[in-house]
């Protein structure tokens, strides 16, 4: 029996002693009431209205036991709101670890096996997992919740290493196995639940979490060679991208200055893909030239409320596009024709290994800086080549790697950090700090003083009409 199960069924037990003790009470009442009071017309009547007063209060109390159930009916697990409820309660914090865990494909066994026999998968699935924490002796009573259709969130006191390698394991073992047959695929995250108070904030960090582990290296096995070209001309033909814009904090003026655009793509066949995976599509197909194309031409048609404000627009681009003089030649055809600012665009590209003729790459980014667009180097410190782009060619803005964000809290990244935003600066070149999410590592990277930040400290990414409404 769950853990939630056993929860449930004291819950109910207490009902049922709030129901008898006042009908014990009563009948006590009754047998000495003539005892207690004098016989009068009164007092009896108000003896028999005892009776409707106990019928009502048994009513609600049956009722609100239905209402407020602790457990999801299908899977046992405690319902969205009494996990997150549990989760707001913890006391200690710092030792305590809260996982979101996701099923992955359970759209598709809906659609192929029946809603009923995902329903039966998902109960089979959380009763695996309880048996797999039974098994570990420390993981005992382990208080897990359904948060949706396919996911579940629960929290544990226990190191966040270990628990990583244990579900490592379980998810291995579940995606070898399968459950009555049928393949599962599942991802979890996890945090500490001292990473913020606020629950809601956690959730939204551990669905972040999952969305970055979603690379495109878990879609790509599944796609055949000859499927690429497809989604390509899908997205491109159906007009099946669209933008989120996300803005960065100038610490100079204290405004915002920069706002990053960040292409998603929508495909029939394998619904909403990360920029992750569309770059990796697009670069396994040789598409980047003609997508970067389509991108820049649905976003000038999208963005002209913007160009009233006077900020920057960052946009990723391939560099193989960035060397295909015709994409020059549409690029500023495009801008003329719609009678915008080049001086407004800010393009940024990342590359794994550096390209063979820097002279002559050193030459098109200069072309491109001559008609007015900023050049950036995104991920910088990262696992790719931004350092040797740095000595040779001439960049404006330079964003830096996650990884410098993450590992904040360890003083050698600090000090990285520090002296490479000095060295930048020195160079004349601005300097960017993404994915700052907590007020915390806000006033850090403050002392640090890049020119710019970004994060959900800053903002959340946001669809136009949102941002439009935030700048203007």
């Amino acid at each position: 029996m769950l853990y939630s199960e056993i929860k449930e069924r004291e819950n109910r037990f207490i009902t049922a002693l709030k129901i008898a003790f006042p009908f014990l009470l009563l009948i006590g009442i009754f047998f000495h009431a003539f005892q207690l009071f004098p016989y009068t017309s009164v007092n009896f009547i108000l003896l028999i209205l005892l009776i409707p007063i106990y019928v009502y209060y048994t009513v609600y109390l049956i009722y609100h036991g239905f209402q407020t159930t602790l457990i999801d009916p299908t899977t046992k697990t405690f319902t969205r709101m009494e996990i997150m409820t549990k989760i707001e309660n913890i006391k200690d914090r710092e030792n305590t670890t809260i996982i979101f865990l996701h099923v992955n494909n359970f759209s598709d066994i809906n659609e192929r096996y029946g809603i009923h026999n995902g329903d039966i998968l998902l109960f089979h699935f959380i009763q695996k997992l309880e048996f797999f924490f039974t098994r570990a002796s420390f993981l005992k009573n382990v208080s897990i919740g359904r948060y949706s259709n396919d996911s579940f969130l629960f929290y544990i006191k226990n190191p966040s290493k270990e628990l990583r390698h244990l579900l490592t394991i379980f998810t291995k073992s579940v995606q070898n196995v399968g459950i009555s047959n049928i393949e599962i695929k599942v991802d979890f995250s996890l945090l500490s639940a001292a990473y913020d108070s606020d629950t809601k904030n956690i959730i939204e960090h551990l669905l972040m979490l999952i969305e970055e582990q979603k690379k495109s290296e878990e879609i790509m096995p599944n796609i055949k060679l000859n499927q690429f070209q497809m989604i390509i001309d899908e997205a491109i033909k159906y007009h099946q991208l669209f933008f989120k814009y996300q803005p960065a904090l100038s610490l100079k003026t204290e405004k915002i200055e920069i706002v990053e655009v960040l292409t998603r793509m929508e495909s029939q066949t394998y619904g909403l893909l990360s920029k992750q995976q569309i770059q990796r599509i697009v670069n396994h197909t040789g598409y980047e030239k003609i997508f970067d194309e389509k991108v820049f031409e649905l976003l000038v048609e999208e963005i002209l409320p913007l160009m009233e404000k006077e900020i920057f627009f960052s946009i990723e681009i391939s560099p193989v596009t960035l060397r295909n003089l015709s994409f020059k030649h549409y690029l500023t055809t495009l801008f003329e024709k719609k009678n915008l600012a080049p001086n407004r665009f800010i393009l940024e590209i990342t590359e794994k290994k550096s390209y063979e003729n820097m002279h002559r790459f050193k030459e098109i980014i200069e072309s491109y800086q001559e008609v007015g667009f900023k050049i950036a180097l995104g991920n910088f410190g990262g696992n790719n080549c931004s350092f040797e782009y740095l000595k040779y060619l001439p960049i404006d803005l330079v964003k830096f790697d996650i990884e410098f964000t993450k590992k904040m809290d360890d003083s050698k990244y600090q000090q990285l950090l520090l002296h490479y935003v000095e060295l930048i600066q020195t160079l004349h070149i601005q300097s960017m700090v993404k994915f700052v999410d907590k007020e915390a590592l806000l006033e850090k990277m403050k002392e640090i003083k890049p020119d710019y930040i970004q994060g959900f400290c800053i903002s959340k990414p946001k669809n136009l009409e949102q941002i439009i409404g935030d700048i203007l």
